[in-house]
């Protein structure tokens, strides 16, 4: 599966308040920018559009129609965090990762993240300046000061090697929602996570490469459900974010925190490497499910 993040970092030129967790409001200006430039019928919902299917909006943002299911084919991950208050040339970064047919998109992202500019963020429209985007895999500049290099904007495939360990710590760096039989879980067992993971990397890899991963979920189960938390800790967070096109403000549950697991987490090191680009469980469009993993070794 073929990815590219692309790094933007732009300024405030004026004074404001943003949520202190900015994923869902950089997904909605990017969102509204890319809607103006390509849908041709902004009254008519993308669910019911007769042009969903080659919409590259619906596709990014609505996944219409997809029979491996409903994934979007990027995620967000806001460096930023934290800031509520904002003065002009505070400093906003963010990093966005395009999957499989979305990453030979990059110039339409590139274009709606010069656009941001033109639009005010969050409810006091505070305005921004784009500063550059880069390659932060390859350190490489691919915009700046009106000059593009496209490229350095090249997709590649995704390549991790194997890591021997016993035990691990998975810290989560944004909040993660993880859903068992529709219910938030409110501490992750190694299961919980290894399941959620391979499910949508297996949902990503259908949609949006056509290519059916094969799992032996049976077996891997019964690896992951040998593979204990010895320590942990979680606690809940509370969020919530305005959709467009539900018409209203959805509650998102989740948790935050951290575990240690021990046991032979050798096979699934790689697994656990694509997860912390492409983030695991509900909402990663926005940000969440980003997390980091150190070994022993």
């Amino acid at each position: 599966m073929n990815t590219i993040t692309l790094r933007a970092t732009f300024a405030a030129t004026g004074k404001g308040r943003l949520p202190p967790y900015l994923g869902s409001t950089i997904r909605g200006v990017l969102g509204h920018c890319i809607r103006s430039f390509v849908c041709p019928h902004p009254e008519v919902k993308c669910h019911l559009c007769t042009i969903s299917a080659d919409c590259a909006y619906a596709q990014n943002f609505c996944s219409p129609g997809n029979e491996a299911g409903a994934v979007n084919p990027y995620v967000l991950r806001a460096l930023t965090r934290d800031k509520a208050d904002w003065n002009p040339m505070d400093t906003c970064q963010f990093d966005i990762t395009l999957i499989g047919k979305s990453s030979e998109q990059a110039g339409l992202f590139i274009d709606a993240l010069q656009e941001m500019q033109s639009r005010g963020w969050g409810a006091s429209r505070l305005p921004f300046e784009l500063q550059q985007i880069t390659n932060p895999v390859q350190n490489t500049l691919i915009w700046n000061s009106g000059k593009l290099w496209m490229r350095n904007c090249q997709p590649r495939p995704m390549s991790f090697p194997e890591r021997r360990g016993r035990s691990a710590v998975i810290r989560f760096e944004s909040p993660v929602r993880i859903l068992v039989s529709r219910q938030l879980r409110h501490q992750l067992s190694f299961a919980d996570l290894i399941q959620s993971l391979s499910r949508r990397i297996a949902l990503l890899s259908h949609a949006y490469t056509g290519y059916q991963l094969q799992w032996d979920e049976e077996a891997m189960m019964a690896d992951a459900r040998r593979i204990q938390a010895v320590a942990e800790s979680w606690r809940p967070v509370d969020f919530s974010r305005y959709s467009m096109t539900r018409g209203g403000k959805l509650d998102l549950p989740a948790i935050i925190g951290w575990a240690r697991y021990e046991g032979d987490l050798t096979p699934f090191s790689q697994l656990l490497a694509a997860g912390e680009l492409l983030h695991v469980g509900k909402n990663a469009t926005i940000g969440f499910g980003n997390y980091q993993v150190s070994y022993d070794q």
